[in-house]
């Protein structure tokens, strides 16, 4: 076999193309292990990043998968499409980051997850939601449900956005089974197939995969180290281009070095009222600033009511017991007549827990301590992190969560990174399922909400050594 040309800029693709014919035509045969990235290396005198590219190729188009700690094996069921070196359309490339994410949750089990956003059940206030839940257990109305929350919920949910500079009221907030609800039901009943709708970068993958789904044009906002220019980006976009709403995620673009102070956030919201523009905002992380600075939300600015604020209790209580809403005015009998229609009852033991616990000391006792505890690990992660990580790392951590924001020094693949580190048994998120482009390719998102225990600690080693070999191979 001959290598691929030495000053081909696209020397990863050509050697996926020629290892798709052979897989193809079956060498190696269906479920056979791959030879391993270093034999490959020397059988087709390419560097270790060429290599790791080309099997993350194959590995998107179906060819190959990868197996913890073991490497890379042939799929038995190939599919015949080409192993095309265009620019994918942006449903493919979202059918390529659903499927990664997929395999990687299909794996969990065996992969140390250095990423996701869940809390360790040491951090969850599970003796506080016991103790509420066995009280109610004694009561007989909790085999109920409700539509948008008993009032009691909804009541201590507006409470809580008051408290953050939100002027709304209980009869507001329309309460969901999550987030993830929430943003949809906000998007069906604001949009049509076809519309455009513009989001602030990094964009989730969850959103990212609703708005293709619905058949929704995306419009990503650049990112950018100032809140004001997002602002003015969607100003000059809204003034040439018809956008239908707004989604705008501010923890999860703060974790990537944007600045937000308010002035920015009310520029955000003041675009949006110019040319009454829905904004819908992502507010997974509000009620989890870190350090002394505690950001408004945006509905905080909204004076025109056009702000859809939509959140969970996630990060707080765990996913076991929680619950989302959607806080506004303007549209709340639409959204409230649309889940009678769509949406599946709440369960009365789950909204009365949660109105106990958030109606009590019990809920600002146990944010405190957990952020206490998140500012700590924040901390000891982003040392840890830059300790390890190649010179020229940088990682960046907002003022909300527990998300750290890495870039990786030199252009190396986080995706490249992932397929070597899955191997060894680790997993984090990569930069570009965060957008449809290639603008996080050097990117990968950690979390800090488990200690950095030996365990974790040895796991960023392994990172740094691997993301090492690549820098060398290039």
């Amino acid at each position: 076999m001959s290598a691929c040309p030495e000053d081909s800029p696209f020397r990863y693709q050509q050697l996926a193309d020629q290892l798709a014919k052979e897989l193809r035509d079956g060498r190696p045969a269906a479920g056979a292990r791959m030879p391993s990235v270093r034999s490959l290396c020397e059988l087709h005198a390419a560097s270790l990043a060429t290599v790791t590219h080309a099997l993350h190729r194959l590995e998107d188009a179906g060819l190959i998968e990868a197996r913890p700690r073991l490497g890379f094996f042939v799929r038995a069921a190939a599919p015949v499409a080409p192993v095309s070196s265009a620019a994918p359309r942006v449903a493919d490339a979202l059918d390529l980051r659903r499927e990664r994410l997929m395999a990687l949750a299909a794996s969990q089990d065996e992969l140390l997850s250095l990423g996701h956003l869940a809390l360790p059940a040491e951090l969850l206030p599970v003796a506080a939601l016991r103790r509420l839940t066995q009280a109610r257990l004694r009561e007989s109305g909790w085999a109920e449900g409700s539509v948008a929350g008993s009032p009691a919920l909804r009541a201590a949910l507006a409470e809580r956005l008051v408290q953050r500079g939100c002027r709304v009221g209980a009869e507001d907030v329309v309460v969901t089974h999550g987030e993830g609800e929430s943003l949809q039901l906000c998007l069906r009943e604001l949009t049509r197939p076809g519309d455009r709708v513009a989001v602030t970068k990094p964009v989730s993958l969850r959103t990212l995969e609703v708005l293709l789904s619905m058949g929704l044009m995306v419009e990503e906002l650049p990112a950018a180290s100032d809140g004001q220019e997002v602002a003015q980006a969607l100003e000059a976009l809204s003034r040439s281009t018809p956008i239908a709403v707004c989604i705008a995620n501010l923890g999860l673009s703060g974790a990537m070095g944007t600045a937000w102070p308010d002035a920015a956030r009310a520029a955000l919201v003041a675009v949006c009222a110019r040319h009454a523009l829905p904004l819908i905002e992502c507010d997974l992380l509000g009620e989890l600033p870190i350090g002394a600075e505690y950001p408004r939300p945006l509905k905080a600015f909204d004076d025109d009511d056009r702000v859809l604020h939509c959140a969970s209790l996630d990060c707080v209580t765990g996913t076991g017991m929680s619950i989302g809403w959607i806080a506004s005015g303007r549209h709340r009998l639409q959204m409230r007549a649309a889940r009678a229609v769509q949406g599946e009852l709440l369960p009365a033991l789950t909204d009365q827990v949660l109105a106990d616990f958030l109606g009590s000391d019990a809920a600002d006792r146990h944010l405190r301590r957990l952020r206490q505890q998140l500012g700590r690990r924040v901390r000891a992660w982003r040392e840890a992190a830059l300790a390890c990580l190649p010179a020229g790392t940088t990682v960046h951590h907002g003022p909300l969560g527990h998300q750290l924001w890495v870039r990786l020094p030199g252009g190396l693949s986080a995706l490249a990174l992932l397929a070597r580190a899955r191997q060894r048994g680790i997993n984090f998120v990569p930069g570009p399922v965060f957008t449809t482009g290639g603008d996080f390719d050097d990117c990968l998102r950690l979390t800090a909400g488990h200690a950095l225990d030996e365990r974790r600690g040895a796991a960023l080693r392994v990172l740094g050594e691997l993301a090492g070999e690549l820098a060398g191979g290039l």
